[in-house]
């Protein structure tokens, strides 16, 4: 793994954990509704990821896999009314062999997010839990990077 897809996996590990944090379920004072919905990439249904909601004030944030374009948060962990902030990630191989960071002699698979950042670090997206919940499923449309961030070394 490289340095740089060390501190993607520390992102996306940190992101889950801050998505969690609010995630305590009954007992937590937050009235909490089942989200369901889907994920397009470049047109097709996002194959895995990972979709967190992050709350804009007080409230639960959640955080769900993304597997063949759908995914599903339930009661127990949902969401409660209001603005949320939300990321996909999609770390997947690229086909390519590198030197491991633990053990340069060793060659394994370099990975990277085929998500733009402007959908996760830097999103865009946005999602309005009314209350009551949602009454469809919700949905959102990511993309690749566009060649400018590739030039940049971003992921």
């Amino acid at each position: 793994m490289t340095r740089t897809d060390a501190r993607g996996s520390l992102r996306i590990w940190l992101v889950a954990l801050a998505a969690c944090w609010g995630c305590g379920g009954a007992g937590d004072g937050y009235q909490r509704f089942a989200v369901q919905g889907t994920v397009e990439h470049d047109g097709k249904p996002l194959k895995t990821g990972v979709i967190t909601f992050l709350p804009g004030g007080d409230g639960a944030a959640g955080t769900a896999n993304v597997v063949d374009g759908a995914f599903s948060i339930p009661t127990t962990e949902g969401l409660s009314p209001g603005a949320y902030r939300v990321e996909v990630y999609s770390i997947q191989p690229t086909g390519k062999k590198i030197p491991s960071s633990d053990d340069p002699s060793i060659q394994v698979d370099e990975t990277a997010n085929i998500v733009s950042k402007n959908f996760n670090a830097a999103t865009t997206l946005k999602a309005e839990i009314p209350p009551g919940g949602p009454k469809e499923p919700l949905a959102f449309k990511v993309a690749s990077p566009g060649p400018e961030s590739k030039r940049r070394g971003s992921r």
